[in-house]
């Protein structure tokens, strides 16, 4: 149901079946990844109440019931927003980037994290940058804050940060005019996907210097590169 609601771009949960957190919380360490993920969700579905608990846990020590707790508060939506932003400084990378995944889940519903997390953009791991980047396409809010950082990550060292920034930038529209010059240069990228998702960037800005820049670009890489007049073929 959740995902469902979510490809539909929809909330609701229905009525929780159990509104015992701590019993619930306790069934998110179950073997049984069914039983964790109906934890999971029915823990969002108690909304606030559950946040404090699914915090503590997203801030523990085990993968796969972190992974869970993180689900539940993508799905708990605004009122996990504030706990999620806490933890983006939290001293474990993995619970810092899946802080950044929660909130980059919760779309649009996530949109005041977006100062904290464009401020992230600079965090020393790259798998946190990664979801980071990622998270701030799928908000797709506040322009004006997340352009800017999005186009500085099209130079970051990681090759899947500059994807993500790339593929981030597209769903702004032609709310991210200001990234072009980045752009212009991510086209060119080593990284194909990057280079791939820039093009469609730019495309989806529209404006008269996005579209000449994409123009000006398929004029010369019309030209195979590895063809000279010693190897013509």
């Amino acid at each position: 149901n959740r995902v469902w609601n979510w490809s539909r771009g929809t909330t609701g949960n229905g009525q929780p079946e159990n509104d015992n957190i701590k019993q619930l919380v306790q069934t998110l360490h179950h073997e049984h990844e069914s039983e964790r993920l109906n934890a999971a969700y029915t823990l969002a579905s108690l909304g606030e109440a559950a946040v404090s608990d699914l915090t503590d846990t997203l801030r523990g020590t085990d993968n796969p019931t972190r992974l869970n707790a993180a689900y539940a508060l993508a799905a708990t939506g605004k009122p996990a927003v504030d706990a999620l932003v806490d933890t983006l400084s939290h001293e474990n990378e993995q619970v810092r980037a899946d802080a950044a995944f929660a909130l980059g889940d919760m779309g649009p519903d996530a949109q005041d994290a977006v100062p904290a997390l464009a401020s992230a953009l600079k965090d020393s791991s790259e798998w946190v940058r990664h979801h980071v980047a990622e998270a701030l396409g799928t908000i797709a809010s506040n322009p004006q804050t997340a352009v800017p950082a999005l186009a500085h990550a099209l130079k970051d060292a990681d090759g899947q940060v500059r994807y993500n920034a790339a593929y981030a930038l597209a769903r702004f529209g032609p709310n991210a005019e200001e990234a072009i010059p980045a752009l212009r240069e991510a086209i060119h990228d080593d990284n194909r996907y990057t280079a791939g998702h820039a093009t469609v960037a730019l495309e989806k800005i529209g404006t008269p210097e996005a579209i000449r820049t994409l123009l000006n670009h398929l004029s010369t890489a019309r030209w195979c590169p590895v063809t000279t007049k010693e190897s013509t073929f």
